[in-house]
Parts: C-alpha cells; structure tokens; sequence
C-alpha cells in the first residue's frame, strides 16, 4: 500500500513539474519593444508652492493671529443647520457666496483661510483672492440698502442683521410676537456702519452717519486688520480693537486724511462708548419697567406691541448687538437710542 502511495506522489510531482515547464516555455519574454514617449513634466514645487508658501513669516503671523481671533475658535461651528450653516461654518459660507444656495452642512469645518480666500483654486497667487466681495445687498434696511466698502464687503455677508418677522411699520396695527428672541440677530455691524435697518422713530435728533461712513474706504478692514497689528492680541487676522482689557490699536485710525492723535482719539472712542452703553441701559431698563422686556432682557412673550414699541425693542437689540457702542456709526447709534428713548417716554404717560 506504501509502495503505491509513494508510486502516486512520484507521479504527481513529475507532472507538475513538467507542467511548469511547458508553461514557462510557452510564456518566455520576447525582445524589448522600442522606448515608450516621454510623459509631462510635472509642476515644479519651486515655481508654484512656493509662491505662497515662502520662507518668510508673514504667512505663518497671520495664520497664528486668526487662531487667536473669534472666527478662529470654531465657538459657533456646531451651528451647521440651514439657515445658520452659511455664517458658521466654512463650507456654509462658500457655497452662500459662489452659488448663492443656503443649506445644511454634515461634518463642518470651522471658519478658516479658504472660508474667504480662494485657497489652492489656481496654485497661484490670486488663490489669496476674496471671495463673495462685491457689494453686498442688505436684508435689514430696505431694497436701497446697500454695502460697498471694498475688502471688507466679504465680511458683509454674514455680519448684517437677519429678516425680522414682522418688521415694524410706522402707523401699523398692533401685532402679536412669541418669539422671545426678535430683533435682527447677533451680528448687524454692516447695518451700523451705513445706517439703515433701525426703526426710525420721529424724536428730538434727526438721523445721520458718522463721517466713518463715507470716509472709510474698507470699512471693518481698515480699523480692525489695517495699520500695524499688535502681536497676536489686536489687529491683523485677529481683528480686536481693544486688547489687555483697556489698551486699543488704533493705527489704523491714524493715517493720512483721518485723525493724528491716537490719545485724542481713544479719549473720543472711550467717551462715546461711554456714553452709548449709558443710553443703551437706560433704554433697556424702561422696556423692562413698562414689561415689555423680562428680566433677562428677553421679549415678554405672547405680546400684543404696538408697531412703535416693536420698533423701539428692535433698535435696542441692532444697538446691543452691534456690540461697537458707537464705534462704528455714532450719530445713528445714539439718535436710535435718544428717539426711543422720547418716544417711550411719551407712550407711558
């Protein structure tokens, strides 16, 4: 039995074996072919990246003052939903401003260099171009309402109020509000900055803008990112005005055809604030003291407001939110307040 198994295995191998042969025979390499075409020649790094990626340390400076900024922290990224998707998240904002669509976004990425920059569309310099900077039509203010200020029209997009439903109407009837957050959201600046979207009640002060208005020609870029930042702290990518608690930058206030003093100007700046912030908690303490805020400084909701007392809680919420205390637009922001102010006044008699 052994002696046949052995015979079998002996077998076996023999025609493997001779199998291997046959095959390698058949499939035996011919004669080289003649040498294929030479392929492209790919981009050379030293023509292309480092036309941004530099050995200098400008780009790494701004990268490191926008991670020390508010955009910068991803605070509100978990905002993905439509509606907000567009101003808190970067992938948000590109499709709003080169498609126009507004929708929701799955796994957001935090306001970044490619949220406003063209970063690696071209691999060449105008990769550092703005995008969504032309002017920008306002939702709050009316058709006319309008903002052009240059580099900063990009900041525009997002940094204007929201629609407020319902907007208030001189001479309205009263309407019915439930929801305790009306106003025109949390970033209305743009607004400010060219004054339009308060509600402009009749009152002791007329209505007009600063001369930042028509004289600053980048708007939020000039003060907050020209001039010579300070470290990582103000200026720049970082954008603050005020740092260390009470110091301000101001170089970009500073410059030929604008004010010379900086002293003087920050005795003016901290003066205005000063003043807008007292008018502000004035305001919002006798809505509270007629009811029509909470203690919270919420909308007591259900309310049935007149169209001036709508009005009047709206101009206290584009002051409040604006967060400038006049900075950007002193004579609106404090006609705003002072108007308001006279016509609740009136009212409560």
């Amino acid at each position: 039995m052994k002696r046949q198994i052995s015979l079998l295995t002996f077998a076996t191998s023999a025609f493997l074996v001779l199998s291997f042969v046959t095959i390698s025979s058949c499939t035996k390499t011919g004669p080289e072919g003649p040498p294929g075409k030479d392929g492209e020649d790919g981009l050379n790094a030293d023509a292309s990246c480092v036309t941004c990626h530099d050995f200098s340390d400008d780009l790494l400076t701004k990268v490191h003052q926008f991670a020390n900024s508010a955009h910068g922290s991803g605070a509100n990224v978990d905002r993905s939903n439509e509606g907000c998707a567009q101003c808190h998240t970067s992938q948000g904002f590109r499709l709003m401003v080169d498609s126009g669509m507004i929708a929701a976004v799955s796994s957001p990425a935090i306001i970044n260099c490619r949220t406003c920059h063209k970063i690696h569309e071209t691999y060449t310099p105008a990769d550092y171009a703005l995008r969504g900077s032309g002017a920008i039509a306002m939702v709050m203010g009316g058709p006319a309402a309008e903002y052009n200020y240059g580099t900063s029209n990009v900041c525009a997009n997002c940094h204007q109020g929201r629609t407020v439903t319902p907007y208030p109407v001189a001479g309205g009837d009263p309407v019915s509000i439930t929801n305790k957050r009306y106003g025109p959201h949390y970033g209305p600046q743009s607004n400010m900055f060219i004054g339009k979207g308060g509600y402009e009640i009749d009152g002791p002060m007329p209505y007009s803008n600063s001369p930042h208005t028509l004289a600053v020609a980048n708007g939020c870029v000039t003060c907050h990112m020209d001039g010579n930042p300070a470290g990582l702290q103000a200026g720049g990518h970082q954008m603050n005005i005020t740092y260390n608690e009470t110091s301000k930058l101001l170089t970009g206030c500073t410059v030929s055809g604008c004010h010379t003093d900086a002293a003087v100007v920050k005795s003016m700046f901290d003066e205005n604030r000063a003043e807008i912030a007292a008018l502000e908690l004035e305001l919002e303490t006798a809505l509270k003291d007629q009811g029509l805020l909470d203690a919270e400084g919420y909308v007591t909701v259900p309310a049935t407001l007149t169209q001036d007392q709508l009005g009047i809680i709206l101009n206290l919420k584009l002051v409040h939110y604006d967060h400038s205390y006049g900075a950007h637009n002193y004579r609106y922001t404090k006609a705003l307040l002072v108007n308001s102010l006279a016509a609740l006044a009136k009212s409560s008699v």
